[in-house]
């Protein structure tokens, strides 16, 4: 991964130690105490000293600038975005080929860069992560990082990720975990590619790897209704997801005492496919990768078990609530939620369970339902009260994947709709 040098100031704090050093909004940082920078990671990996010296260009000339470090006083620097580096992979099941026409511009991107995995917890496949890159995420501890495996048999990821040649990962993750670099990572099973043997040879040779490659997630590929001119891929059915978990129950016994814990964890939707119960709460430990879709139903279940011991009797007045989820998980909240909301005084609960028609109705998840499914799917359902969305719907900017913000569904349906993380938000100070 090439790295220009330098970084463009975006703003600069008021009384800051910035300004009191003469960096302005417009400059372009080129070094701090001799150390070139590519990015931002760079720059709050050298800063550490007191003082800092500092190069910077401001009007096509070269300055120079001591940056004194004093305590309570931030830094102030503001530094524009990191440009990340964009995936040259041609995937059998990438999602976003999937992605509908008419989203915002950034769900259509991707990125293949290892210092997002890094900062934001993206999963990098690392076919774009050099020798000097490794070297990079070693001596400045880039840890931990996210990484795309799908299968370590070197033609059957060749064809996963349509690549020409062997991309040498078992040798950059050797590397990477002999120096003590934290990873996670991740298989997407796609049924009659890397599934069956080629799965268990993944799972085998990736555990040699433990304890630095902390956590090896499996999840079911992700086929939408968008798939023109894309290959075709089978979806993970009821028996195949139960066949995998039957393969995968024999590793986590071992690993489990072998190491403490099974090390290799199955996404919540082989378990509801198959019809089984999901895990308890000491399977999933310290729930490495919730964001994967990995325990993140136990993990809801537990929290909502240790609310519910805080529930009032009952409300002083009546309401009802309306729980929005995806197909998938409804009969999880009809089953273990709603009996403990429904038993609350003066409080009637309901699960209105959304068909997802922007991806089509293969994709069951709530974290893929936009707004204009769910405002459709309650127009003509003949009850009032609060919609409660679930929050992995929403991005940090509070918007749905279509744009739609709670607010204009909740104008759309004469209905309040709440976003909540806890229950008790609902009724506390009612």
């Amino acid at each position: 991964m090439s790295k220009e040098t330098g970084l463009n100031i975006e703003s600069v704090a008021e009384g800051s130690a910035a300004e009191a050093a003469g960096l302005q909004r417009g400059d372009r940082l080129l070094s701090v105490n001799g150390h070139a920078l590519g990015d931002m990671i760079d720059f709050h990996f050298y800063a550490g000293d007191k003082r800092l010296k500092c190069r910077f260009i401001r009007d096509g000339r070269e300055k120079k600038a001591v940056l004194k470090q004093r305590e309570g006083v931030p830094l102030g620097l503001h530094f524009e975005p990191l440009r990340y580096a964009v995936c040259g992979n041609n995937c059998l099941f990438c999602f976003i080929d999937q992605n509908p026409r008419g989203l915002r511009e950034t769900i259509y991107i991707k990125d293949e860069d290892y210092r997002m995995s890094f900062l934001y917890g993206n999963y990098v496949t690392l076919t774009r992560t050099g020798p000097g890159d490794v070297e990079r995420i070693i001596e400045q501890r880039l840890s931990p990082l996210y990484v795309s495996v799908h299968a370590v048999d070197p033609d059957v990821r060749r064809r996963l990720l349509g690549l020409k040649k062997d991309d040498g990962l078992l040798e950059k993750l050797r590397r990477l975990c002999d120096a003590g670099i934290e990873v996670h990572a991740q298989i997407v099973l796609c049924p009659g590619v890397n599934d069956g043997d080629v799965l268990a040879e993944s799972i085998d040779v990736l555990e040699r790897f433990y304890p630095a490659l902390r956590s090896l997630a499996v999840v079911p590929v992700g086929l939408t209704a968008h798939r023109d001119g894309l290959p075709d891929l089978r979806p993970v059915d009821a028996a195949a997801a139960a066949d995998v978990l039957h393969m995968g129950g024999r590793f986590q016994g071992a690993f489990a005492g072998k190491h403490g814990e099974p090390f290799v964890y199955f996404a919540d939707e082989f378990y509801l496919l198959a019809g089984r119960e999901l895990p308890p709460d000491e399977h999933y430990g310290h729930y490495w990768q919730t964001g994967n879709g990995v325990g993140i139903t136990r993990e809801f279940l537990v929290r909502f078990e240790l609310e519910s011991r805080d529930f009032p009797a009952s409300l002083p007045a009546a309401r009802r609530l309306t729980l929005v989820t995806g197909t998938l998980a409804a009969p999880v909240l009809r089953d273990q939620v709603l009996p403990v909301l429904n038993r609350i005084g003066n409080l009637t609960a309901g699960v209105h369970a959304v068909e997802n028609r922007l991806f089509g109705s293969s994709v069951t998840v709530s974290g893929l339902l936009c707004g204009r499914d769910i405002v459709r799917s309650l127009q003509h359902v003949p009850e009032d009260g609060a919609v409660l969305l679930p929050p992995n719907c929403l991005n940090t900017d509070g918007v749905l994947l279509d744009d739609m913000t709670p607010a204009a569904m909740a104008e759309k349906l004469g209905r309040e709709v709440v976003v909540v993380e806890d229950f008790a938000e609902l009724w506390d100070g009612a």
